[in-house]
């Protein structure tokens, strides 16, 4: 997520923006799209919804397009806004002078059909964001964050509101409006990933213990091939001992050099018999690790995999899984409706561009829905997802695009891409491994947000 800087005088413009646009209006939906973000419709004005985000270090509010809509986050920072807030009307909003503080006041029927009055407070402070909400009398009936009493300033339910000391905090900005907007439709547009973090936290919570755990391991498997390594040349112990075993001054002399690891308590024979011994084993361990760190290995790709693409995994992925890591906590296994190896693609003016998000995808995808022809792109340097244009002989745009994919899949901002024809890769060893001698690069600074509104829109190929 951007942190988007809201000085007072960008939130000055905001406020007189609010209240051209959206006062005299009611709330007509709330929707908290994970838990520091929220989105508001208006029942008139309809051209553009309220946005507002609690985020910790950035807390900040705007008018976004309409056209943008997420479902709302359960639980009770969602319910408590939408039982208190919906059908509200906007009588006025009030910016508390040199601060980023905003006021919404609010009127409301009863079951009676009698009106009374509520405050929508934005503290819209780094590190100090809050939502309060007030009734009539200024005593808080809701907030987003409660603070105890042995604050200075106690948030508390049922306690008269205080209202932040006075400031003098003007600063002078020389970003503009549209660039502050650009920034915060950038932000709207990733939270969605927080939320879909949000809503299967344990599942993502779990791939990324168990890849640290797996990391670790593979520090432990190297530590023991390391110590194995050093046990190989207990061979060339062993085999001297028998060679100089007639030779007495030759023994001698060798048995002298190896003093601190021979044991004079065991014969010649017993000794070499040992060296051996212990070669075999180191042999064994080194043997059996190599296998193990394989498997590691590759099970870390493969979470690294799922954890870049977290964010654009759709339900079948998310309940493979569960099923996969988290059966334990499941009274059933959640049901797969499509086939795991098939991949996913994007439409862009009636071209195919197609993408996948794991091993299985990915072989599947190059190997052997392809055409020899078609265009593989691939991040440079990283694990990540194949991608391929459906086409022969792609137009600028359509590699651009490909490219960008590519890095938002391995969760990179900047980078370089591969890419080559299908005909140019060769199958590596493992699943989805490839190989490729002759390619060309594709440098990227920055990823369009038109990009990641097309990626959200994916559709996966069926069996």
């Amino acid at each position: 997520m951007n942190n988007i800087r809201l000085t007072y005088p960008l939130l000055y413009e905001v406020y007189n923006e609010l209240k051209t646009k959206i006062k005299s209006n009611h709330f007509a939906s709330i929707s908290a799209i994970n838990s520091s973000d929220v989105l508001i419709s208006f029942s008139f004005y309809n051209k553009e919804k309220l946005f507002f985000s609690l985020n910790h270090s950035s807390p900040f509010i705007s008018l976004v397009d309409s056209s943008f809509s997420l479902a709302s986050l359960k639980g009770g920072f969602n319910e408590n806004l939408r039982k208190i807030l919906k059908g509200a009307f906007i009588e006025d909003i009030e910016l508390k002078e040199n601060d980023r503080v905003l006021t919404f006041k609010l009127t409301k029927n009863n079951d009676f059909f009698e009106k009374y009055h509520l405050y929508l407070i934005l503290e819209l402070i780094p590190t100090k964001a809050n939502l309060i909400i007030l009734d009539e009398n200024k005593k808080i009936i809701y907030a987003y964050k409660y603070i105890d009493l042995t604050h200075n300033r106690p948030i508390i339910k049922g306690l008269e509101y205080i209202s932040l000391p006075p400031r003098d905090i003007i600063i002078k900005d020389d970003t503009s409006m549209q660039i502050y907007k650009n920034e915060v439709n950038h932000y709207l547009s990733e939270a969605s990933n927080k939320r879909q973090k949000e809503l299967n936290k344990p599942l993502f919570d779990f791939l990324m213990t168990k890849r640290k755990s797996l990391i670790k391991k593979i520090d432990v498997l190297n530590k023991e091939i390391d110590e194995a390594n050093k046990k190989l040349i207990y061979q060339e112990y062993g085999q001297y001992l028998f060679t100089y075993m007639y030779i007495e001054d030759s023994l001698n002399h060798f048995i002298n050099e190896i003093s601190d690891i021979y044991d004079k308590n065991k014969s010649v024979k017993e000794n070499a018999n040992r060296f051996f011994n212990i070669y075999k084993k180191g042999k064994r361990t080194i043997e059996i690790d190599n296998i193990e760190l394989e498997k590691t290995n590759n099970e870390i790709e493969e979470l690294t995999t799922y954890i870049n693409t977290f964010t654009y995994l759709n339900e079948d992925e998310i309940n493979y899984l569960y099923n996969k890591y988290l059966s334990f906590k499941l009274h059933k296994p959640l049901k797969i409706k499509q086939d795991a190896k098939m991949p996913f693609y994007i439409e862009y003016e009636n071209t195919i561009i197609a993408f996948g998000k794991n091993s299985k995808q990915n072989d599947f995808l190059t190997f052997k829905k392809a055409k020899k022809d078609y265009m593989f792109f691939h991040v440079d340097l990283y694990s990540g997802s194949h991608v391929v244009i459906f086409k022969d002989n792609p137009n600028n745009e359509e590699m651009l695009l490909a490219s960008e994919i590519a890095l938002i899949l391995s969760s990179l901002e900047t980078g370089d891409v591969k890419y080559t024809n299908i005909k140019d890769i060769k199958k590596g060893l493992k699943m989805g491994e490839v190989i490729i001698d002759n390619y060309k690069l594709i440098t990227l600074r920055n990823i369009r947000e038109s990009t990641r509104f097309l990626l959200k829109n994916q559709k996966r190929f069926i069996s």
